[in-house]
């Protein structure tokens, strides 16, 4: 009785140690998967929040639209982050209202806020003045609107607008493209920029009642230039002019006049100036301003060109593809220039004296000038064909002991190149091109080349609301899938 008693004890024993053993095993299990699952959804809560406060300070976020219009060009980016002097940018509403107004707004509010990313000196505020009273007493000479900008540097100050911001169609009131990079970049140029070069746009000679000049000076504007406008029948040019621009007039210069633009580029033997010329191909004969080029070397021919050969053209024979001849005005040639409605130029001589010539763009050898006086009938002669200039740069050349002095006239064959539909377009070269030749004429060191980006219509497939559901679903949905998952794990090892 006693062994039976004994046995029976002994295995008793086993049994419990056996079931105390199965128990610390769960126990531990378990345990070790609370504490895995525990870190598991830390982790997670941990990279979202961190992940969150770099998309705030640093521009980590990828652009996948097609023109990158949420980017900063590299341009800008080299820009800010070479400044030395700080700069406040005050957005005058909330941030909830200003990039929640529609798309064009969110595109300008994530430009701007590109700025703070690359830059440490820079440092954006919203400022809802409807609230905030006391702020626009800080500028009792300006007439501040809720969505206004300002930026400060100092004691010195720029507003932008709406209109800074998008390039606006007038007729139609339609946003054809965005500025916003343009005008932020502009500002901070001019803000910080102690000598910033002057460019004077001559008026009174009729126009075309095709184009104008606004986007040209918004261009250039944008571009940290000082730009300004007279009537040249009336006004003088201002003396800290460092260039002018005369755009295809329609009405000849007067004799007086036209020794007035040529002892102003002599500038009293100092020269040190520009003049950029755009011709258009309805112009007449414009026998004064004609002999002011011939001057420079620069003809100008008759009628205007076609291009005879379809894969040198955008659209229309007198759209015409041009091709780079000297490419030591600008920093590339990788993308083309396009020349609407174009005057035939030619070059006088090469060199004369102390003057030379640089045929900077040509048409292809396929290009014919139609005549003036071309019957309805007329047909381009294939031995008419050739190429022709249509930028062609003057120069005059001297020297002050070692230090070489010039002054430039810039003649283009058309002023169509400068309009919004063709400088906005990121396949051509057109805008670009016009600025980095002045930077390179006026000597501006500083300057970057900056164009308004169409705002396409192609996206990634999804609406609003449909990405707001997946923002939620990464940011909430996730660990609480996560969470879920874990304590099912936990249950289930518990249980066994």
């Amino acid at each position: 009785m006693n062994k039976e008693n004994k046995t029976s004890g002994r295995k008793e024993k086993k049994a419990q140690s056996a079931k105390s053993l199965n128990r610390s095993r769960r126990l531990r299990h378990g345990t070790m998967a609370t504490v895995l699952s525990v870190c598991f959804v830390a982790a997670v809560v941990l990279v979202n929040v961190i992940a969150s406060l770099l998309v705030e300070r640093f521009p980590i976020s990828v652009d996948l639209t097609a023109n990158k219009i949420f980017e900063l060009s590299q341009e800008s980016i080299d820009y800010v982050q070479g400044l030395e002097q700080d700069i406040d940018v005050y957005v005058l509403a909330t941030e909830e209202d200003f990039s929640g107004s529609n798309q064009y707004y969110n595109q300008a509010n994530t430009v701007i806020n590109k700025y703070a990313q690359y830059s440490d000196h820079i440092r954006i505020s919203y400022v809802d003045i409807y609230q905030d009273v006391d702020f626009a007493a800080q500028y009792p000479d300006e007439t501040l609107t809720y969505g206004n900008i300002i930026l400060q540097c100092g004691d010195r100050h720029q507003i932008l607008t709406a209109y800074d911001l998008f390039d606006v169609d007038e007729q139609y009131g339609t946003i054809q493209s965005s500025t916003t990079e343009q005008a932020m970049t502009s500002a901070i140029m001019n803000l910080t920029d102690s000598n910033p070069i002057s460019v004077v746009f001559l008026t009174g000679f009729g126009d075309n009642n095709r184009t104008d000049s606004a986007n040209l000076q918004s261009i250039l504007s944008n571009n940290g230039y000082l730009v300004s406008e007279i009537n040249f029948l009336s006004e003088d040019i201002p003396e800290d002019a460092d260039a002018v621009v005369l755009c295809s007039p329609t009405s000849d210069l007067t004799e007086e006049l036209t020794d007035t633009l040529a002892q102003w580029l002599e500038n009293e033997g100092k020269f040190g100036r520009t003049m950029l010329y755009f011709a258009d191909g309805s112009q007449p004969s414009l026998p004064m301003l004609e002999s002011l080029l011939a001057e420079w070397g620069i003809g100008v021919e008759s009628g205007y060109l076609i291009e005879t050969d379809a894969s040198h053209v955008y659209s229309s024979y007198t759209y015409l593809l041009s091709q780079y001849e000297d490419n030591n005005y600008v920093d590339s040639s990788d993308r083309p220039l396009l020349l609407p409605n174009a005057k035939a130029l030619s070059v006088l001589w090469d060199v004369d004296s102390n003057r030379y010539t640089h045929v900077l763009l040509s048409t292809y050898d396929s290009a014919v000038v139609v005549p003036e006086d071309a019957a309805e009938d007329w047909q381009p002669a294939e031995e008419d064909m050739q190429s022709y200039p249509l930028a062609v740069l003057g120069q005059r050349l001297t020297y002050e002991s070692t230090t070489a002095l010039n002054s430039y006239l810039a003649a283009f064959g058309s002023m169509d190149m400068t309009n919004t539909a063709f400088t906005s377009m990121s396949a051509l070269n057109n805008g670009e091109y016009v600025v980095q030749l002045l930077n390179s004429l006026t000597g501006k060191e500083e300057g970057v080349t900056i164009v308004g980006k169409q705002l396409g219509t192609e996206t990634l497939g999804i609406n609003e609301n449909q990405a707001n559901i997946i923002g939620g679903f990464f940011q909430f949905g996730l660990p609480v899938i996560v969470v879920i998952i874990g304590v099912t794990v936990w249950v289930r090892r518990r249980n066994k």
